[in-house]
């Protein structure tokens, strides 16, 4: 009696939906799409109709790649690691201050015209300013950009971008060996301007200018968190070809009832659900890698929660901490954070990069000619408080820390 016929495997095609759709949220990053679909003509069907169900693709975690030695490639964590040929940062010794929608990073280059961004995919580069002028003062200003985020693509006629940047004159050529004062502002410009200006907001009382971090938000205005927990909101305006004004707005929230029990490292404003969230970051002790996580959603108090110390009428908002991220998944980075449905690809979560010292001047200003990068606290953060070290590189960098890069 002859043996019966092997089971003919499926193709492509007759895979079910949903068994299509499981493979590519195994493999998410989207250059791997682009390998699997030179296999065949059903498999790059499959993939370019999974893909228009499949909702906005997650950011890359780039790495530069450690070999050769010197290399300006990267690596991308969605591919295992893999190390992607045409993606290129250069030149070497740029540090990443931030990210924006469309593969475009911001980077601080060390040249004559050092900030600049940079989309990875195309190689077209935008130069930004370099300088910062303060209305007050008639010097021109060195500054680093810590942070920043932009309104629209760099490329864009009309894009405004806000930074929390340190500035300092130049010392006299007899005074060579003294380091200048360094100044903490917040800047904007629009696009082509050579310097920025230093639009400090007016003084709120106990609402200090200890911004943290920035957000750009779709109503047209930027949003600041305070190491007070505050927001400053500031809209520009343009008045002619080369004007810019501002409105600000103080947010002022209501202390919380205790204070937090760990170290904080460093706090995130992210758009979820047309919500604005501010996410924490805790370490038990300064110089120790992140413990936990904890997110806030801003609401306005009502007459009930009237009291002597913080009248509502003074301290209208207050931070109401979520109980649980149920379907979501965060990406926190200083002025890129962005949120995500947590069944896409990946569970939920807080993933998280260590740019816990953006505001280091150890580490941003370095001592003489190398910078060293921390780079090993990266990870994602659970809710059952568990932290895992999914990222590779535990060593400390002279280049670059990881950066997210926005599809």
């Amino acid at each position: 009696m002859a043996a019966p016929p092997p089971p003919q495997a499926l193709s492509m095609e007759e895979l079910p939906e949903e068994t299509q759709r499981l493979i590519l949220r195994h493999i998410p990053c989207s250059v791997d799409h682009g390998r699997m679909s030179l296999v065949c003509r059903a498999w790059r069907n499959m993939i370019r109709r999974q893909r228009n169900q499949l909702r906005r693709l997650l950011p890359w975690l780039l790495l530069r790649a450690p070999f050769p030695v010197g290399s300006t490639r990267v690596a991308c964590v969605l591919s295992g690691c893999r190390v992607h040929h045409f993606l290129n940062i250069t030149p070497l010794e740029a540090r990443c201050f931030g990210s924006h929608d469309g593969a475009w990073l911001l980077l601080d280059t060390r040249e004559l015209r050092p900030h600049k961004a940079l989309n990875i995919r195309t190689g077209n580069v935008c130069d930004l300013p370099r300088k910062l002028r303060r209305r007050t003062d008639p010097y021109v200003h060195r500054m680093v950009i810590h942070v920043a985020a932009l309104s629209s693509s760099p490329e864009h006629t009309n894009y405004v971008g806000a930074a929390i940047v340190t500035s300092w004159r130049n010392p006299a050529p007899s005074v060579v060996a003294a380091l200048p004062p360094r100044h903490r502002c917040v800047a904007l410009w629009r696009k082509n301007w050579r310097w920025v200006f230093d639009f400090v907001p007016p003084g709120d009382g106990d609402v200090a200018l200890d911004v943290e971090d920035v957000l750009y938000l779709y109503s047209g205005a930027f949003a600041f968190v305070t190491q007070g927990e505050h927001l400053r909101l500031c809209k520009p305006f343009r008045l002619q070809e080369n004007m810019l004004t501002t409105k600000w707005e103080t947010l002022r929230f209501r202390p919380r009832g205790r204070l937090h029990d760990q170290y904080v490292r460093a706090r995130y404003l992210v758009v979820s659900r047309e919500e604005l969230l501010m996410v924490v970051r805790f370490t038990p002790h300064p110089n120790q890698p992140t413990s936990k996580f904890k997110v806030f959603r801003g609401i306005e108090r009502n007459i009930a929660d009237a009291d002597a110390n913080f009248p509502v009428d003074l301290y209208p908002f207050e931070w109401s901490e979520l109980d649980t991220l149920g379907d979501q998944m965060l990406f926190v980075g200083h002025g890129c954070s962005r949120s995500y449905k947590a069944d896409e690809y990946l569970q939920g979560g807080i993933y998280f990069l260590d740019d816990g010292k953006f505001y280091d001047d150890a580490v941003i200003f370095g001592n003489g000619n190398v910078n060293h990068y921390p780079c090993s606290d990266n990870g994602m953060w659970s809710e059952g408080g568990h932290v895992q070290r999914c990222f590779p590189r535990p060593d400390p960098l002279d280049q670059s820390a990881p950066v997210w890069l926005l599809p």
